[in-house]
């Protein structure tokens, strides 16, 4: 446990906890005995916070949510013209996949782990993918309002199709640990929203 983690109250300490581990080796891999002894706190403590393994891995995918759409959305906010705020997702990725040596998406990773689609740790996983879709269509508005050669975009068209692409290119640049996918993702995006070739 680092000096800023040893600072904080016992529940944000599994977490952070949590956020190492659960990404970096994986949830199934990770047991609840790992977690309190590098978060540094008892069992009593753990339970007091969290009633399972489950319900914490639902809290750390809402601060891993947090942190990685604060950090996008500072990203997009770089830009000011709507054509590159639309293609900010892909510039942050850029960046991001290089930082974590290409273990990819959190959610993803926890989605492959967890069979049970119904269960609380994949509607999580949804209901952050779902807010992803929601910063994309944001941008894709934008972008048909700033252009008439875009006025007659298919929104939810361009928000599904460029949601499946960026996904698909996370997973690939995992996978072959390079950024060929995303840069892949973007001109195909380019190609079929901005006509660019």
């Amino acid at each position: 446990m680092n000096k800023a983690t040893k600072s904080l109250g016992p529940k944000q300490r599994i977490i952070e906890t949590a956020l190492n581990l659960f990404y970096n080796q994986g949830y199934l891999a990770t047991g609840i005995n790992q977690i309190i002894d590098e978060a540094g706190v008892s069992k009593a403590s753990f339970y007091d916070h969290f009633k399972s393994k489950e319900d914490l891995c639902v809290s750390y995918l809402q601060a891993r949510g947090s942190l990685w759409g604060g950090m996008l959305k500072e990203k997009i906010e770089e830009y000011k013209k709507p054509r590159d705020r639309f293609l900010a997702p892909l510039a942050y990725f850029d960046e991001w996949l290089p930082q974590c040596k290409f273990r990819g998406c959190a959610f993803l990773n926890i989605a492959s782990e967890i069979t049970d689609t119904h269960s609380s740790m994949r509607k999580e996983v949804v209901y952050t993918k779902d807010g992803l879709k929601s910063i994309i269509r944001e941008l894709t508005k934008d972008l048909k309002d700033s252009d008439a050669k875009y006025k007659g975009l298919d929104i939810e068209f361009v928000v599904n199709a460029y949601f499946v692409l960026m996904e698909g290119a996370i997973s690939a640049s995992q996978i072959y640990g390079d950024l060929g996918p995303i840069e892949t993702a973007r001109r195909s995006i380019l190609k079929i929203v901005c006509k660019e070739t």
